[in-house]
């Protein structure tokens, strides 16, 4: 069977969707393709098996065994096995607790070269991952052949682990393919498409990346003063639950305030949406934070230069510098704009977080950016403390990772914002999860910020307990 001829029968299959669907990597994507389904179809299987071979040949590959990377490429594996009379290895999710412990099965003789077998490839780390496990029982790894390639990076990534990737498809084969089958909108396609153009590389997860300590143990390391706090409360108070309260009243905003400070750690404003704002606002929501013992946290996000910046930190009618211990901070003027901050602080404790990534649809924050923010806050870890994000973006333990975007309740809104559920959301590496309308628009406030306290709080010690089992 023709590429072509098989890749219709994928769609046939509907292994290709269009929506709103969060990857492993913790990437929101605008399409979903699972291959688990296969398993239905065994002519499909025998029909990958077959393109899996030729592919082989073409590109001349020489292995003595394989290996299908657990679980999706099991199937393929073990019928390219049957047909052409290959041997296979199998690698295990995690290793046996008895008898031989083993965390490959099938191998009889070091030295000889094995193929990697893969369903999709994203970042590749599931192609790494397996390559490291085969290396270390004596396999010689050089080359995976994966069926789908999302082109975001992954190609790179193994290539850097000694690894050449050869794919069957792409995701813009499978797109394209599926557009000329079905009608399907033009903004669906503009939307699809600035997607793998604004994350043509997903980074590999590291292991220590995913690695988790119990905040008591990350306020110990910590020099930073606010963060350290923030560790600390968050130990204490057993919550991990940031609140955004976005009221149009003062009144409103401090009973709130009031209401939920036993629950945060941090309490979110945007200060600047006041329409009754008056000096004593600021006065009270220190004492409220003082009565609860959070952290405020106002959602200015400075983007300017460090002059103008300085100016509407310390002055105006605001006066943040006075109140918040916290402050959000866009990194397109570059360090000049920490600087500033830093200089507007005097001798007052206070932080600020780099805005990394946004929960909004169609957000321009990609891997450069990203990336040249990470820098940024590994220059200046004496008052950066952490990044709003959607996803790990630093290794360094004394960096604190919020999250938006988080509810319990509902997908999204009209306006392009993007939900997650707290699990969800620690899972991709949260440290903190922020959220707003789902509890300030609920008809039980604090028994709703009572769940979410709960929910984030237990998925986050729950990844602790993971990392060291």
């Amino acid at each position: 069977m023709s590429g072509t001829c098989l890749l219709h029968r994928l769609l046939e299959i509907k292994i290709f969707q269009l929506g709103e669907f969060t990857l492993k990597s913790g990437l929101l994507s605008p399409v979903y393709i699972d291959l688990r389904g296969i398993i239905a179809y065994p002519d499909v299987v025998k029909q990958l098996a077959e393109e899996i071979y030729s592919l082989q040949k073409v590109s001349g590959i020489v292995s003595d065994v394989i290996c299908g990377v657990p679980y999706t490429a099991l199937p393929i594996a073990s019928v390219y096995s049957v047909l052409y009379q290959v041997p296979m290895v199998m690698k295990r999710k995690e290793a046996k607790v008895y008898g031989t412990k083993k965390m490959v099965e099938g191998i009889n003789k070091k030295g000889v070269k094995c193929l990697i077998i893969e369903d999709i490839v994203t970042s590749g780390s599931s192609v790494i991952e397996t390559a490291e496990v085969l290396k270390k029982e004596g396999l010689i790894v050089t080359d995976c052949i994966v069926i789908l390639n999302r082109l975001q990076g992954g190609e790179e990534n193994i290539s850097k682990a000694g690894i050449k990737l050869h794919s069957l498809f792409t995701i813009k084969d499978i797109f394209d393919r599926y557009c000329s089958l079905n009608t399907v909108e033009e903004s669906v396609m503009e939307n699809v498409s600035l997607f793998l153009k604004d994350n043509s590389y997903v980074p590999v997860k590291k292991a220590i990346m995913q690695k988790r300590l119990p905040f008591e143990k990350r306020a110990e390391m910590c020099k930073q003063p606010v963060v350290k706090k923030l560790f600390e409360i968050i130990a204490r108070k057993k919550t991990n639950l940031c609140v955004a309260v976005d009221s149009l009243q003062s009144d409103s905003l401090l009973e709130l305030a009031d209401k939920l400070g036993p629950f945060v750690c941090m309490l979110k404003t945007h200060i600047d949406i006041l329409r009754d704002f008056s000096n004593d606002v600021p006065v009270k929501l220190k004492e409220l934070a003082e009565k609860h013992n959070f952290l405020i946290f106002e959602d200015r996000k400075f983007a300017d230069i460090g002059n103008t910046v300085m100016n509407q930190y310390e002055s105006g009618i605001y006066k943040i510098q006075q109140w918040a211990d916290i402050v959000t901070v866009h990194g397109i003027p570059g360090s000049g704009i920490i600087e500033a901050l830093k200089i507007a602080s005097r001798d007052s404790e206070r932080g600020c977080v780099l805005i990394a990534e946004m929960s909004s649809k169609g957000a321009l924050t990609d891997e450069n950016y990203r990336k040249k923010i990470r820098e940024m806050a590994d220059s200046h870890t004496d008052y950066v403390i952490g990044f709003v994000s959607q996803q790990r973006i630093s290794e360094n333990p004394s960096f604190t990772h919020m999250f938006p975007g988080v509810n319990i309740a509902v997908s999204g809104d009209s306006l392009g914002q993007q939900y997650k559920s707290p699990e969800n959301a620690v899972a991709n590496g949260a440290d903190v999860v922020i959220v707003g309308r789902g509890i300030c628009s609920s008809s039980d406030i604090i028994a709703t910020a009572i769940e979410y306290k709960s929910r984030s709080y237990n998925a986050y010690d729950e990844e602790c307990m993971k990392s060291f089992e």
